[in-house]
């Protein structure tokens, strides 16, 4: 007797059936403890496309070769498949059944149990039985004949794999790993500080154009690709936001950015490393765009999915870190691979992952690199190994996903969940024990530069971005004072006094003349001109300057009318005439600039809140009676009629596979209800194909568009 998947779960033996149900828990629902709703569940679309993307690469292998046979005969004899190794479809059958996709059948029952024992000891006797699978698979993995001519993404040339190692020392781990934080910390510090000197306008499509993004970049010398995973990141915690100005709305820091990155440097990593986590954009392609034809933005969410092929349950970028975490972690603290290796097992263990290209999985490291998960040999930079903080994450993350499918089994069999993707306290611990205390002095030399010896107090970093230019980071900083810097500070307003009292507050040494001389004389170049409020008056030391400043064509919108030798008022407010000054390249002083400036609101942008109601799961405790209930169910119930879809679906399934006629009743788009008489043939892709027998004509049919399936009553 050929059995169906449904008579299969019925007759199935008691240890096979319970490694079933505890396999697919996501099946499971404590409102129909039914045999028939447990198999249509199975068998519907989506539970076969949630087991397939829990397989691995060789299982998967095993799997699409099962597919191909099922185009011609529903039963397949597993031993005749040619092209697949006994040894693997031996350890695959077992898996296959456990996840609902496949199942045993035969003349009896101990034919098909033999079938399915999977023991070790005759791969023959594993392999040489007859098995059946779902149908829905035919149509979601790649059977067809121009499909099978094509190698598959996780289908990689051994031979052209780096598959050496390399040791990695533990003092070279540890601080690597310690100066990748502070560092990481310093950046995401002073790319908030420049969005807040310099906001960045926005762009139609809500993000900033490539060009800023690569101007930031330069500021800040990082890569493009840290630049927006750093501002991705700033996003997401709400460090930036756009200033609310309907004219021109721009990317500038949050209202509370500086309170938020003066807290804890561990929580700010956490936060930091759990943003990049949940991302669901890859910064390879944003940096290219999605295709020749669309270019992306940064900070804006894209309108369509970047990633074609198989749908997983899980995103794909989130789902990718994730897998490339594991593997580091299981390399082992003090040993790297090789990135090509890395990948290669990331595809052995998700081979349906979207993210297939080798450049995606690559910036992943370098940004496990960047944030202090991962670090490589110094002779070596191409081969990656885990950190400590990289394996304790690893660890951490497997604990969270393993309680998280206690309280939501929903995310089984895959045991992946975007909302589980949160760094561990005991990784936080390691990091603050780790980072060194942060100096609130630094060293100003006659070269006119500032070196912090340590991490960096925010306060002192503020201060120094005022008169300074960030020249290089890590667990120390070094800061050059720049001219330019300077007077583009004291144009505010400040005097050489103030200027020098606020640099020799945060001076460990007694400050250089060379620094003396620098700002005195950029406060006397800039007393030549100054420009005060009232439309706005332009006051001068030496009429020549004024004489100047009136025959500049440059000047002609302010409308300037001189008043005295050295005075002149302007139609502009101050504010207005000092751009045209500094766009004339006319060195000026804003005079009395401490009065009140109006606050700007800025608008930090959170993900939209989505309302998903979540189907009740049957929780650890009641799953041993819900076992129970549905193995003491009688196997041989009287068939009953179902209004729901997953019930019509199963009831078809039956009867095209024993060749019997149904009677469906369906409704039109009008809503009008008639019955058909047909004899299934396949059902697949939400459709079910078959003969009417009254007509005897082929017809297609909607399962969403099905009222009712019972069996026919004539022979």
């Amino acid at each position: 007797m050929s059995m169906t998947f449904s008579q299969w779960l019925s007759h199935s033996a008691d240890a096979e059936f319970e490694s079933f149900v505890r396999t697919r828990r996501d099946l499971l629902q404590p409102e129909s403890p039914t045999m028939a709703a447990l198999a249509a569940a199975a068998s519907s679309r989506i539970g076969v496309s949630r087991g397939i993307e829990a397989l691995d690469a060789g299982t998967l292998e095993v799997f699409i070769a099962l597919a191909k046979a099922a185009r011609t005969t529903p039963e397949i004899d597993v031993a005749g498949i040619p092209h697949i190794d006994p040894a693997l479809a031996e350890a695959a059958l077992p898996r296959l059944r456990d996840l609902g996709l496949a199942w045993p059948v035969g003349g009896d029952e101990d034919s098909a149990g033999s079938a399915v024992a999977g023991s070790a000891e005759s791969a023959g006797s594993a392999v040489g039985g007859v098995w059946k699978i779902q149908s829905e698979a035919i149509t979601l993995l790649p059977t067809s004949a121009a499909e099978s001519s094509r190698a598959h993404p996780w289908q990689i040339d051994e031979s052209s794999i780096d598959s050496s190692t390399a040791a990695i020392g533990q003092p070279l781990i540890h601080n690597s790993e310690q100066a990748a934080v502070a560092e990481v910390i310093s950046s995401l510090r002073g790319l908030v500080d420049e969005l807040a000197a310099s906001p960045i306008s926005r762009l139609t499509s809500g993000g900033i154009s490539k060009r800023d993004v690569s101007r930031l970049a330069r500021t800040l010398e990082l890569s493009l690709e840290q630049t927006i995973t750093l501002l991705q990141a700033a996003k997401s915690l709400h460090l930036i936001g756009v200033l609310d100005d309907a004219l021109d709305p721009q990317w500038t820091a949050a209202d509370d950015a500086d309170s938020a990155l003066a807290g804890d440097r561990a929580d700010l990593w956490a936060g930091l490393v759990g943003a990049w986590l949940r991302d669901l954009l890859d910064v390879t392609q944003l940096a290219a765009g999605a295709s020749e034809n669309e270019r992306l933005t940064v900070l804006a969410a894209p309108k369509k999915s970047l990633f074609k092929g198989y749908g997983l349950s899980v995103p794909a970028m989130p789902l990718l870190r994730f897998a490339v975490l594991s593997v580091l972690h299981d390399i082992g603290l003090g040993t790297a691979r090789s990135a090509g290796w890395i990948q290669a097992e990331v595809l052995r263990r998700h081979p349906l992952l979207p993210a297939h290209e080798f450049a995606m999985t690559e910036a992943v490291l370098h940004t496990c690199v960047t944030v202090g998960l991962a670090t490589t040999p110094l002779q070596q930079p191409e081969h990656f190994g885990p950190s400590r903080f990289g394996l304790r994450l690893a660890a951490g993350l497997d604990r969270a996903m393993a309680e998280h499918a206690a309280q939501d089994p929903s995310i089984l069999p895959l045991g992946v969940s975007v909302e589980a993707l949160t760094v561990p306290g005991d990784v936080i611990a390691a990091v603050t024990e780790g980072l060194g205390a942060e100096v609130d002095t630094v060293l100003i030399q006659s070269d006119l530069t500032a070196v912090a010896t340590g991490p960096i107090e925010p306060r002192v970093h503020h201060i120094l971005r005022k008169y300074a230019v960030v020249e290089a980071r890590g667990q120390g900083t070094v800061y050059r004072i720049d001219a330019e810097t300077i007077e583009d500070t004291m144009q505010a307003g400040l005097t050489p006094e103030e200027a020098l009292a606020e640099l020799a507050e945060i001076s460990a040494e007694e400050l250089p003349s060379t620094l003396e001389f620098l700002v005195q004389n950029t406060a006397s170049k800039l007393r030549r001109v100054r420009v005060a409020g009232a439309r706005s008056v332009l006051i001068v030391d030496d009429p020549v300057d004024l004489d100047v400043i009136l025959s500049d064509q440059a000047m002609m919108p302010a409308g300037l009318e001189r008043l005295a030798p050295t005075v002149a008022i302007a139609q502009l407010g101050p504010e207005r005439t000092m751009h045209l000054l500094e766009a004339s390249d006319h060195h000026a002083l804003l005079h009395s600039a401490a009065g009140p400036v109006r606050k700007r609101r800025v608008i930090t942008e959170s993900e939209p809140e989505v309302s998903v109601r979540r189907r009740p799961r049957v929780s650890d405790g009641h799953l041993g009676e819900y076992i129970r209930i549905l193995r003491s169910a009688p196997a041989t119930a009287a068939p009953v009629s179902t209004d729901e879809p997953l019930g019509h679906m199963d009831r078809l399934r039956e009867a095209a596979e024993t060749k019997q006629r149904v009677l469906i009743q369906i409704a039109d788009s009008h809503g009008k209800e008639r019955t058909i008489e047909m004899l299934p043939a396949t059902l697949n892709a939400g459709r079910v194909r078959g003969v009417v027998t009254t007509t005897g004509a082929e017809a297609s049919l909607s399962v969403a568009r099905i009222v009712s399936v019972d069996p026919s009553p004539s022979p």
